[in-house]
């Protein structure tokens, strides 16, 4: 007997040799070879997987997956540890051959025939259209040649959209803000198939959702975004001695402390951005610092050096570099296939005791782990909470734990087996935090079941859910975490 699951893969691959080249349709087993995603634990397979160039192709697939029955995917960067962009059985929506990405304003025409030149000027700078699948690379390596940069993150195979609409943490955040600030429209494919531009004069309540909910409410196809003449920035890494971490910490702390006179130079200027972390070196286990100066080239000395100044560095990089080659290289810390349990929490303020437990978290840190703490300040906090879905809007510092294997192919669950010990750490990781974390967190390092998605949106909640229940009732959208 046929069960109701494969007539539902036989409708939608039927439907979808219809109206799409035969080599875009992937079913079967060879769907396991077809999906590569970064983190090796993510076991999950889709049934049928329709791979999109267009935004008629992702019409095609979302409606082919509606009329079959089937859970529905979205596939764009890869990075979502958890595999909530793979659904089990599912229809995969694969953006990865749509990343084009148009920096509007130059007029020589095609770059590399991924990437289009001319520049527009918004109220707020220039703008760049970045298609659905495209990554962080895409974005600044399109931008660079303009001398331009976007609100992006720190590893630069992430991709765009998924990290946007989630927030969008990167190392210009004092000055540009979230990702979610610089977005100026979005085109989604809605669930019944209808294909809309969200902005502030249309599809206001989608707009003000995707901004923060993610792509829980459609595929999006395509985001507009600002962009700022920040090609170049003076950036690199400090690091000290793992002694050294808690005094460095609390001298962190006050050099980022707001300044009660903001032409006060003994305080942080929001065109600084320190992030910091612990990392396993060569050198051994460090405290890494790794500032970013935006703002004029001629204070970068004095600037890099209050940082240097936190303790005694053992190793230092810090130069004049294109924003895109310093996020290239971090690339090599997060390889795709290896194995990843990832973790974070939000602390509203770096307390004494907060950084005891830091300290005594990167003491039992495995070799192949990380700890990177994004410090969320100046743009960021003058954005009212109710503006966008994504509600973290006081100063705070996103604290992610990264624990990563590469032998064997044990999932962490705590057996004894491969990854055992790296998943364990996060976990503890995690606790000892837990008392100094703000409610919810940061729902795109969230697994698809985690509790704190409840707290996720706070006041924000409730306006939320309505959107949803508007636009996708039937809850075919499942790009991470909201709450129930």
């Amino acid at each position: 007997m046929t069960s109701p699951v494969g007539n539902g893969v036989e409708i939608a691959v039927g439907l979808l040799r219809e109206q799409l080249p035969a080599d875009r349709v992937v079913a079967g087993e060879a769907t396991a070879e077809a999906v590569k995603p970064w983190n090796a634990q993510v076991r999950q397979r889709p049934a049928v997987i329709a791979r999109c160039h267009t935004t008629d192709d992702v019409r095609t697939a979302v409606l082919a997956a509606r009329s079959a029955g089937l859970p529905l995917s979205v596939l764009g960067g890869g990075h979502d540890w958890g595999g909530g962009a793979i659904r089990d059985g599912g229809l995969l929506v694969d953006l990865s051959a749509m990343r084009r990405v148009t920096v509007e304003g130059a007029a020589d025409g095609a770059l590399d025939g991924a990437v289009e030149g001319r520049v527009v000027g918004t109220a707020d700078g220039a703008e760049a259209r970045v298609a659905g699948g495209a990554t962080v690379s895409d974005v600044l390596d399109a931008v660079r040649p303009h001398g331009y940069a976007a609100a992006v993150g720190t590893v630069s195979s992430v991709g765009f959209a998924g990290l946007t609409l989630g927030g969008g943490y990167g190392t210009l955040i004092g000055l540009l803000g979230l990702g979610v600030d610089n977005l100026l429209s979005a085109e989604v494919v809605l669930a019944d198939g209808r294909v809309v531009t969200a902005d502030p004069e249309h599809e206001p309540d989608l707009f003000w959702a995707l901004r923060g909910g993610g792509g829980n409410f459609g595929v999006v196809t395509e985001l507009r975004t600002r962009l700022h003449p920040h090609a170049e920035v003076t950036t690199g890494l400090i690091a000290f001695s793992w002694e050294q971490a808690g005094s460095v910490l609390r001298g962190w702390r006050n050099l980022t402390a707001a300044a009660d006179d903001v032409d006060d130079p003994a305080f942080a200027d929001d065109a600084l951005d320190v992030m910091f972390g612990a990392l396993h070196t060569p050198a051994g286990l460090v405290l890494f610092t790794s500032p970013t100066w935006a703002g004029d080239p001629a204070r970068a000395d004095e600037q890099i050096a209050r940082v240097r100044a936190l303790g005694e560095p053992v190793l230092e990089d810090v130069g004049r570099r294109a924003l895109a080659d310093a996020v290239h290289a971090m690339d090599e810390l997060f390889p795709q296939g290896r194995s990843y349990h990832l973790g974070s929490r939000l602390l509203p303020v770096l307390t004494d005791a907060a950084i005891d437990e830091f300290v005594r978290a990167g003491d039992a840190m495995p070799t192949t782990c990380a700890l990177n703490v994004h410090h969320a300040h100046g743009a960021v906090t003058r954005v009212a909470v109710d503006a966008t879905a994504y509600q973290y809007r006081d100063e705070h510092l996103v604290v992610e734990i990264l624990g990563s294997w590469t032998d064997g192919d044990g999932d962490g669950d705590g057996d004894g087996g491969a990854g055992a010990a790296e998943a364990g750490w996060v976990r503890d990781t995690e606790r000892r935090l837990d008392a100094y974390a703000l409610p919810g967190g940061w729902p795109n390092l969230m697994a698809r079941d985690d509790p704190r998605a409840a707290g996720a949106f706070g006041g924000n909640t409730e306006r939320l859910l309505a959107v949803k229940a508007h636009y996708d009732p039937d809850g075919m959208f499942t790009a991470m975490p909201l709450p129930r």
